[in-house]
């Protein structure tokens, strides 16, 4: 079949209001003029190749799709934006959308070329009935995570380098500046198969709870065919759904406890009745890798920190108190290998117990930790936050 002028015309019509680009954004992102697009949406002006690689890159799509016998008018775009992204939103977006769009293509092709088959791997998506309330929503999500854990066999431990983990699953994904509320996006599309895009501006942490997120919608929500994460969408009950998925996924709830010391009723195993406090919370953190928010929040949803304790400890955490706790257990907890941090950890162990004991002076203590590298206003802080207690 060969393709006419207002065929092509209309294919770049139907691909630019997929991506949600009206004709003057069309224009600025391919330096063509308002008048020119009009013209070749309208099938009175031929498009040059240099034109239709731009145009092409503009909407998500690759040049060959728009000469194909079948076009594809796929939905999964407009799916994406049901969450009405604002006005000056909607550029970065678009770009962010072009990114990764053109590097989920390239990536497939890749694969198509070395004889790969990681869509193949994809495994079949839960069948879930939407969420009536939030308690719903948060049990189907924990109960999905579950379930995953237990498929992957990773018992309670860490998950590790997640973007490859969840590619040995059938699951795309790259990093992409996205606008700061912005979490993630997952996108279904015949061509590169199931795709996730997160925020490259984030923190760490940050970023791997995402892709946690994004990867329930992946396995709870392919019918809705693209996912648009945010924070703070609270009302949004398959939000909630996927962010309970992507706690009990990270932090297994054994696990948690385990970490805490406490058996299933929330009592530490030992008995010594002393509440979770701060120092706990950083101990989930840095136990799986999260952030102190998202341990804290765990902890809460668990039943292991009441609502008064998790309003203090919340509270502790804005004041900025939490990161003294996690530059500590840093020192104690060294990645593996790394002998000289591990002993370094030692020594301030040492040296902070013994000024706890009243045995050494505050300013012996900073003497020591700078003799061995350790900025000495990170001890005060230490010092300032242990002292709280």
């Amino acid at each position: 079949m060969t393709v006419t002028q207002q065929q092509l015309g209309e294919r770049v019509r139907v691909a630019r209001e997929r991506f949600h680009l009206s004709q003057q954004e069309l224009s600025e992102f391919t330096d063509l003029s308002v008048d020119d697009i009009a013209a070749i949406e309208g099938g009175e002006r031929p498009i040059g190749a240099r034109e239709m690689g731009r145009l092409a890159y503009a909407v998500g799509r690759k040049t060959w799709e728009f000469t194909e016998d079948r076009f594809v008018d796929d939905g999964a775009l407009s799916a994406l934006f049901r969450a009405g992204p604002t006005r000056i939103d909607k550029r970065q977006l678009s770009c962010s959308l072009q990114e990764g769009i053109a590097y989920a293509l390239q990536f497939a092709l890749l694969e198509q070329q070395v004889g790969a088959e990681r869509r193949r791997l994809l495994r079949d998506a839960v069948d879930l009935p939407e969420p009536g309330d939030v308690g719903e929503a948060i049990e189907q999500g924990e109960a999905v995570a579950a379930a995953e854990r237990i498929r992957l066999n990773v018992g309670d431990q860490r998950l590790e380098r997640l973007p490859h983990l969840f590619e040995t699953e059938g699951v795309g994904s790259v990093a992409v500046e996205l606008p700061e509320h912005v979490c993630g996006m997952t996108l279904f599309d015949a061509r590169f198969g199931a795709f996730i895009l997160f925020n490259a501006q984030h923190a760490r942490t940050r970023r791997r709870f995402a892709l946690a997120h994004e990867y329930g919608h992946v396995l709870m929500d392919r019918h809705r065919l693209a996912s648009l994460s945010t924070m703070g969408s609270v009302d949004d009950l398959v939000e909630v759904r996927a962010n309970a998925f992507a706690a009990a996924l990270l932090m297994p709830a054994s696990g948690v406890r385990d970490t805490l010391d406490m058996d299933r009723t929330g009592a530490r195993i030992e008995g010594s009745g002393k509440p979770v406090g701060m120092l706990d919370i950083a101990a989930v953190a840095q136990a799986f890798d999260v952030s102190r928010r998202s341990a804290l929040r765990r902890a809460r949803q668990l039943g292991l920190v009441g609502d008064p304790e998790y309003q203090t400890l919340l509270a502790a955490e804005l004041r900025g108190d939490g990161a003294p706790y996690s530059t500590m257990l840093g020192l104690f907890n060294a990645p593996d290998g790394d002998s000289r941090r591990e002993c370094r950890g030692r020594m301030v162990g040492l040296a902070l117990e013994a000024f706890r004991l009243n045995q050494i002076s505050r300013r012996k203590l900073i003497g020591i930790a700078g003799a061995i590298g350790v900025d000495g206003e990170t001890v005060e802080r230490i010092v300032d936050v242990l002292a709280l207690e």
